[in-house]
């Protein structure tokens, strides 16, 4: 697993005050695991996200809410229309894998 960001900028950080004193860092900082929890569904992704108007992000809920879908199934469905009209083999699964849906 990848290091957080807040980790490597601890390590960094005691490197530098150890360098400024005139020593060598003796002892490697170890990697330290997540100090916040992860859900299940975020593991092994990393977040795409942009600013829009309001009225962009209401539009987004409302066709979600017509079509029965998170807004996430919807945005992974326009990123495969953009693959494919620039040429792009990376195909998104269009599924947030959030919650399940419950059929009667």
């Amino acid at each position: 697993m990848k290091a957080s960001l807040k980790s490597l900028a601890e390590g960094s950080r005691k490197t530098a005050v150890a360098v400024s004193q005139g020593t060598e860092p003796t002892v490697p900082v170890p990697e330290q695991p997540h100090s916040y929890r992860m859900a299940q569904t975020r593991i092994d992704t990393r977040q795409v996200s942009g600013h829009f108007k309001p009225d962009v992000a209401q539009t987004l809920r409302l066709i979600a809410a017509e079509q029965g879908r998170d807004i996430q199934e919807i945005l992974a469905e326009a990123l495969n229309m953009v693959f494919a009209r620039y040429g792009k083999a990376v195909r998104v699964e269009v599924s947030s894998g959030r919650r399940k849906k419950m059929t009667t």
